[in-house]
């Protein structure tokens, strides 16, 4: 007797109900997102709050009418049965309790039909109320209940077979999801459905007495029709699924706006079905004040297997181009060491053997900060970025974001280009820093409070950055859009700031491929600016900022043209020899490789290793990079 009291008083061994379904709703309760549990169920936790009481009453009163007195086991129907089977031969009643058909859900191996495993559940059944309560024993049996198929758990039936949560049923309705599960697979009504409307009576019929309903009411309940069709249960793209869930699945209240998920979704696909494979895109929209993150799309489409959509592009480390250029002359305007209305230097330079150009390959001479920040220069950039010190401002932003030590390194000026690399996640908390003081955290789940740390810039500082930022369209409507390109086109990046969001864009391939089709500007952008249209989101509000007299100088037209035709740009060279062929328009040049001066044979020059390599022209001031890979060709 002791050893049986101390098994009860044991806590409970792991379940099935530790593996649930996954499941993601939007800011509203509705579902976004859904995958089958580790076990293959469509299985959902339930608190009976959300269960209408008409299911809770009809299964106590057809399955275990003394469920609110006894301890797991109905020792009076035990006595019952036995009368019963010895009176006739035959078992005419059964006493089974909802405790004891709980502990055979957990526990399959209790369903045995034998008489030591019968003995075995009813120990189990004794051990479950020991440590729950009668709601919890029912929320138990709600999740585990079979509803046809790998659909477990009322929350799935009801979907599955009503489209709609188990909160509202009617008596008839309520009456079909307590027979079912007594045989889930023979009363399906898509399947049986005699079988369904006969057993489903039948239980009305029973519980007319203990739940006092009148026979004239429990006919019109029997005469109403049931469902007869099982409604496929909705999967979505399940990157925030991967992204927010454990193994062990569950609900999920998210931040998502469930209207903006699928509109953003459509604008995205339409966008990217314009490129070639296999290139994908990704969107997120982020609340500035607060950081809920409002859509979350990691791909255009989980299930696109030519453009892996199965890829979360938003948690990709990436080159992040030209966008991480405001946060160099935020850090600056926040030093003194620029003014917002500094004039630039856009001309040639070489740094330790690097001889960055612009996007366009050409110079601008004096240009002012707004224009060298709107157009994305890279002179004045880097320039202003050696003023702060790459190794500050590298600090700043690992700090600020923790990376991992796997993202950490010295990208020395490339830092203004592109050399730091980044997810789509963390460059949206950058901006977050560069925009509201103090910077929220990206924030996912409903439920969390949201959390907050140092911007990266005083408001004072942010105000300037904005404005500097700001443009106006044909139309009078201003807008703040940051675009990047990385090197060689493989990413495309567009950040744009509204008045309350921040929508940052990105549109690449799988594996790094190059694509010289692709530009923040042409390829991301647009798709950003479809987006704030759709949603209407508000233009931002700035602080205006004296910029000086711009008619104290005129910007030069550019002063620098391309010097090298040929290699490309991050062109892949297959050579047979230790000479690769180099070609310009002009004459005079002088050629470096990897910094190294070199000399020029038969327009060849000598390699010194396969593999990366830089190679420059310099005529004059001006000078032009081209990187390029070189393998060998038996």
């Amino acid at each position: 007797m002791t050893a049986a009291i101390w098994d009860i008083m044991r806590p409970l061994p792991p379940s099935r109900l530790e593996y649930l379904s996954h499941v993601i709703l939007d800011e509203k309760g509705s579902v976004l997102e859904t995958r089958l549990s580790r076990d293959g169920y469509w299985r959902e936790k339930i608190d009976l709050d959300d269960i209408d009481e008409r299911l809770v009453n009809v299964l106590i009163a057809y399955e275990d009418k003394r469920f609110w007195d006894h301890y797991g086991v109905d020792v009076l129907a035990i006595a019952r049965a036995i009368y019963d089977a010895s009176s006739t031969g035959k078992i005419s009643s059964g006493a089974s309790t909802i405790t004891m058909q709980t502990a055979r859900l957990m526990y399959p191996s209790l369903g045995k039909k034998n008489l030591l495993t019968k003995l075995k559940q009813m120990l189990m059944a004794l051990r479950i109320e020991f440590h729950w309560s009668k709601s919890q024993i029912l929320e138990a049996y709600f999740t585990l209940a079979p509803y046809g198929g790998n659909i477990e758990g009322i929350s799935a039936g009801t979907r599955a077979w009503l489209n709609r949560s188990p909160k509202h049923l009617t008596y008839r309705e309520a009456a079909f999801f307590v027979a079912l599960p007594q045989s889930p697979e023979t009363r399906r009504p898509d399947r049986h459905r005699d079988v369904a409307e006969r057993t489903t009576s039948r239980v009305l019929a029973e519980v007319a007495g203990p739940l006092q309903i009148d026979t004239q009411q429990i006919k019109e309940y029997q005469s109403e029709t049931i469902p007869l069709r099982k409604t496929q249960l909705l999967v979505g793209d399940s990157h925030l699924i991967d992204r927010l869930s454990t193994q062990y699945g569950g609900r999920i209240h998210s931040n998502i706006d469930g209207e903006w998920q699928a509109r953003v979704k459509s604008i995205l696909e339409r966008h990217v079905a314009s490129l070639d494979l296999p290139y994908n895109g990704a969107v997120m929209i982020v609340e500035r004040k607060t950081g809920r993150v409002r859509t979350y799309l990691g791909s255009t489409s989980y299930r696109n297997v030519l453009r892996k959509g199965s890829n979360n592009y938003l948690q990709a480390v990436r080159s992040p181009g030209s966008t991480l250029k405001p946060l160099i002359y935020g850090m600056a305007l926040e030093r003194g060491l620029l003014k917002p209305n500094s004039v630039m230097l856009d001309t040639a330079i070489q740094v330790d053997g690097y001889a960055p150009t612009n996007f366009d390959d050409s110079f601008h001479g004096k240009v002012r900060l707004k224009d060298a920040l709107i157009r994305s220069l890279n002179i004045p950039a880097i320039n202003t970025l050696e003023r702060i010190g790459t190794e500050r401002v590298t600090a700043t932003i690992s700090q600020y974001l923790g990376l991992p030590s796997s993202q950490v390194n010295d990208p020395g000026l490339s830092l203004a280009v592109g050399g730091q690399y980044l997810t789509p996640e963390q460059l949206a908390q950058i901006y977050l820093g560069l925009t509201d003081q103090p910077s929220a955290n990206l924030s996912f789940i409903a439920t969390e409070n949201a959390e907050y740390r140092t911007a990266l810039l005083t408001k004072w500082s942010s105000d300037q950055l904005l404005s500097l930022l700001s443009q106006v369209d044909l139309g009078g409507t201003r807008y703040i859009v940051k675009t990047g390109t990385s090197n060689g086109r493989r990413d495309a990046w567009s950040v744009h700031v509204t008045k309350d969001h921040i929508v940052l864009v990105w549109v690449g391939a799988p594996d790094n491929q190059a694509n010289q089709r692709l530009s923040g500007i042409s390829t991301a952008a647009p798709i950003g600016k479809d987006i704030i249209l759709s949603l209407q989101l508000e233009e931002p509000s700035v602080t205006t900022i004296p910029y000086g007299d711009s008619r104290t100088y005129t910007p030069s037209e550019s002063i620098c043209k391309r010097l090298i035709e040929y290699p490309e740009l991050d062109e892949w060279i297959i050579s047979s020899s230790d000479r690769i062929s180099i070609a310009s328009r002009y004459s005079g040049l002088i050629w470096y490789l990897n910094g190294e001066q070199t000399s020029v044979a038969d327009g060849t020059i000598r390699l010194k290793h396969y593999g990366a390599n830089t190679l420059s022209a310099r005529k004059d001031d001006c000078v032009t990079s081209h990187s390029i890979f070189v393998s060998f060709e038996d």
